[in-house]
């Protein structure tokens, strides 16, 4: 359950309910029946065993290949990286 106003995370809590694996909060303030109602949704078992089935495709390993991308393109002389 993502609660969030602006910005990435409201990005992110899109994604989240898009990927069916949560739920994100719509409107300006969270209220106990909003809280209620997404903490119903993510507490489903479709919405676990959808969580189990993307958690198996997530790279552990993430910010360790960014670091060597961004070590590999400093050293070839690049201005800048594209991950």
């Amino acid at each position: 359950m993502v609660v969030t106003q602006a910005g990435d995370p409201l990005y992110r809590a899109g994604r989240v309910a898009d990927l069916g694996v949560g739920a994100a909060h719509d409107g300006p303030a969270p209220t106990t029946e909003s809280l209620s109602a997404a903490l119903s949704t993510a507490l489903t078992p479709e919405t676990r065993a959808r969580a189990t089935a993307l958690a198996c495709t997530i790279r552990s390993d993430g910010a360790t290949v960014a670091a060597a991308l961004l070590l590999d393109a400093v050293s070839r002389g690049r201005p800048s990286v594209s991950v």
